[in-house]
């Protein structure tokens, strides 16, 4: 049977499971043919040490590449990117929480993913680097600039689509790979729905006491419009517009999600990482309760989560002083960082993760540092 939301029909969704990246595939390709893989691997590996820095020998369709997906499409907007990126330096924190609470879950659910995942080396292995490659990223391109020509954000984009490039050439070429059932890794409509589990979250908040407006959804939308144009997503995919997005968000959920072992197992890691870094034991429920509030009921046994305990009853005094910081942000700070204190803990926790034995470099773009009151010293390896 057929789904329909809007024009988002299986007929017009499916074929593109079968789709990588037209542009960075060939890329990588040519690396490996021409046996000079090293040079590129230093600069994937400088996506993990948070580096900006791009080897000065490129391979020439490296630097082709890098070249050639920097520049903005003809119909994006910069006052509504920078708007945007606005909105996430005023609610920056709250929006990382349900990074970890939302879209993180969202795409675990979806079992054909989940399975990429996994099948390299994913989270339920190594819970901290994932989570904060995904974390680095976001604050990348959310940043004031980040995503100007030559934006750090920009940059980490450009990495990030050449790593689904090389993740896509390995993992086709194992036997045990089942394209025809599974579909190409890291395909089009994959990374069209990971999109939207970070170009939605404003709606998602909501549910959380924070209130926006029309024109600040739309704007932190058409940012990641224009995020999505730089990691290579097929502009035929690319929503129109916030509704839009939201009809193809539903149709992807009613298509893909699944319960699977691997999404299961991707959540479970989530959960344990994150009632590690909350303070304390007493409410280490809190990470489920508040799963269980922003995911859908699909989702939230799609991926086995666990059942809220007493935690729950927060929910009620978590929106009243959320909704207070909300309308107090502009007079006190105070307000705002009572709001957003589960977030800082877990923003400060990812700096004190540690990643093949070694303490990792959690870097917030100076913007955001000024925004939020985080001095540097908070984000430095301890």
């Amino acid at each position: 049977m057929s789904v329909s939301r809007g024009r988002w029909t299986d007929a017009m969704l499916e074929p593109f499971r079968s789709v990588g990246d037209p542009v960075a595939d060939p890329v990588i390709q040519a690396v490996f043919a021409d046996n000079d893989v090293e040079t590129v691997n230093r600069m994937l590996r400088s996506i993990e040490a948070n580096e900006h820095i791009i080897p000065a020998e490129m391979p020439d369709a490296v630097e082709v590449y890098l070249n050639q997906t920097d520049d903005w499409p003809a119909w994006a907007e910069a006052e509504k990117v920078r708007l945007g990126q606005r909105l996430f330096h005023r609610y920056g924190m709250q929006m990382t929480l349900a990074l970890f609470t939302w879209s993180l879950p969202c795409c675990y659910a979806w079992a054909k993913a989940a399975r990429v995942l996994t099948w390299t080396g994913g989270i339920d292995k190594y819970v901290h680097r994932r989570i904060i490659e995904t974390a680095q990223f976001v604050l990348d391109v959310m940043a004031e600039g980040g995503l100007e020509h030559g934006g750090f954000g920009v940059r980490t984009a450009q990495k990030i689509r050449l790593l689904h490039a090389a993740i896509r050439y390995h993992v086709r070429r194992d036997p045990r790979w089942q394209s025809s059932e599974w579909g190409v890794p890291v395909n089009q409509e994959d990374q069209v729905a990971t999109l939207l589990s970070l170009a939605l979250v404003p709606r998602v908040l909501t549910k959380l006491g924070l209130d926006f407006t029309p024109e600040e959804e739309d704007a932190y939308f058409h940012c990641w419009k224009l995020i999505g144009h730089f990691m290579g997503i097929d502009p035929a995919l690319l929503p129109r517009d916030l509704d839009d997005g939201q009809e193809l968000w539903d149709a992807i959920l009613e298509r893909q999600v699944a319960p699977s072992e691997d999404g299961a197992a991707l959540t479970k890691a989530l959960v344990d990482y994150l009632k590690m870094r909350i303070p304390g034991t007493m409410i280490d429920g809190l990470a489920v309760t508040l799963m269980r509030e922003l995911c859908s009921e699909a989702v939230a046994e799609a991926v086995g989560l666990e059942k809220t305990d007493w935690t729950r009853h927060l929910l009620a005094p978590m929106r009243w002083v959320v909704n207070l910081a909300d309308e107090a942000q502009d007079q006190s700070s105070l307000a705002a960082k009572i709001s957003a204190l589960l977030s800082r803990k877990l923003i400060e926790g990812l700096h004190a993760s540690e990643r093949g034995g070694k303490r990792v470099t959690f870097r917030i773009p100076q913007s955001l540092q000024e925004a939020w009151g985080v001095s540097s010293s908070e984000v430095t390896a301890r």
